[in-house]
Order: C-alpha cells, then sequence, then structure tokens
C-alpha cells in the first residue's frame, strides 16, 4: 500500500513511499520531502551514497576501536618505561608498576574487578564479575584505589571517544531509517556497504577482542 506523498511545484509528481518491499525508482522519496528522486541518475546516486554511508560505519567502527587501543599501548608503554626505570632507582612506587604490569599479563583481577582464578571457585568466579557489575561502583570508581591501575582516557580523549560514539550512534539511526522505506535496491546498497566495510576495515587477529568491542553492542542495531 502506498503511504502519504509529496507533490512537486514543477511537475506535480508524488512520492511513492510503501509499507510493503518494493522496488521503486523514480519518485521514490526518502526521510525528507527535499529527498524525492526524479531520476534514474539521482536513485543511483541514493544507492551509492547508502553504500557509502554504512561502509564509512564500519570504517568508524574500526576507527573507535583502534583509537581505544592506541590509549592503552600508550599507557603500557609508559608503564614499561617506568617500570625499567624503578629498577635502576629503586622507590616506593615501584612495586606498584610491577603489580600494574602483572595485571596486564594475567587473566585476573584485584578484589574489585575480581576474577581470581588460582583461589576461587567456579560460583564464586560466576557471581562476582555480576555482582561488581550490577553494584554500579564502576560508574566512580577511579585508578586510586586498585592495585590495578585500568587504563582510563584523559578528558580529551574521553571528549574524542565521545564524539566517534555520537556519529556512530547517528549513523546507524539514517541507516535504519532508510531500511524503513523497504525498497530493495536501497536493502542491497546497505549490505553490500557492511560486507565490503567488514571486509576492508575488520581484518585482523580473531582473538583480539577488546572492552570497546562489546561496547559496540550499544549501537549495533543498523551496523
Amino acid at each position: 500500500m502506498n503511504m502519504g506523498s509529496s507533490s512537486t511545484a514543477s511537475t506535480g509528481a508524488k512520492c511513492k513511499i510503501s509499507m510493503l518491499w518494493n522496488w521503486y525508482t523514480i519518485d521514490s522519496c526518502f526521510i525528507s520531502r527535499s529527498w524525492h528522486v526524479h531520476s534514474k541518475g539521482q536513485f543511483a546516486g541514493t544507492c551509492i551514497g547508502c553504500f557509502l554511508l554504512v561502509l564509512s560505519a564500519q570504517w568508524l567502527h574500526r576507527v573507535a576501536r583502534e583509537y581505544d587501543a592506541a590509549i592503552a599501548r600508550r599507557r603500557l608503554a609508559f608503564m614499561k618505561q617506568q617500570a625499567t626505570t624503578d629498577i635502576h632507582t629503586p622507590s616506593s612506587n615501584s612495586t606498584d608498576y610491577k603489580k600494574d604490569l602483572n595485571c596486564y599479563n594475567h587473566d585476573y583481577f584485584d578484589s574489585r574487578g575480581t576474577w581470581l582464578l588460582a583461589n576461587d571457585n567456579v560460583i564464586s568466579n560466576l557471581l562476582q564479575p555480576i555482582l561488581y557489575t550490577l553494584s554500579h561502583n564502576w560508574v566512580w570508581d577511579s585508578r586510586a584505589g586498585s592495585s590495578y591501575n585500568a587504563v582510563y582516557p584523559t578528558l580529551a580523549e574521553h571528549l574524542v571517544k565521545a564524539a566517534i560514539f555520537t556519529i556512530q550512534w547517528g549513523q546507524s539511526y539514517v541507516i535504519m531509517l532508510m531500511f524503513m522505506y523497504y525498497n530493495g535496491y536501497i536493502i542491497i546498497s546497505c549490505i553490500l556497504g557492511a560486507l565490503f566495510g567488514r571486509m576492508i576495515f575488520n581484518y585482523e587477529p580473531i582473538t583480539n577482542f577488546t572492552r570497546s568491542e562489546s561496547e559496540s553492542n550499544d549501537r549495533k542495531c543498523c551496523m
């Protein structure tokens, strides 16, 4: 069935919009009245634009994860450098840096984190992360109270991360809106954009999972 339409001053052509699967090209409309396709060239441009939109979403998804990884690598490099310096110049902080490095190389966390696999039973290992997460202590936890110095971004870095997320969030809803027109050509263009975007920008070791990868589930409706 066709839904409402908008006319143009020059030709009187009306927008063709359907809530069912369709293959409309000429006079199809998307999102706003001004996005009214009057020619095959305009429709081809729309399809290419949708392809590039999804492709860029995959690129930005990888950029966000690489940015997080770069922050973590810089912090780890600093800690290693500091630990090496402390070997030659013993101080009260040297033990803390060695503990921090140790935490980066083992699958356990302290009592706040907390997966102490060597000491806890299976039920404890299962419940402790759940209880810690539900406690919401992570909202205000800081590095000062932990023997394991988690990598926190600076305020400027966090603003960059928030900006990237905002763009991704906006992209996902634009893509969702395009899908809701049920236009076969548009949907195929978006699917191809996701396919090629994933192939180009997400070729990496399958064991390279980061926290940012799980955070991306918040915005994966259309990416």
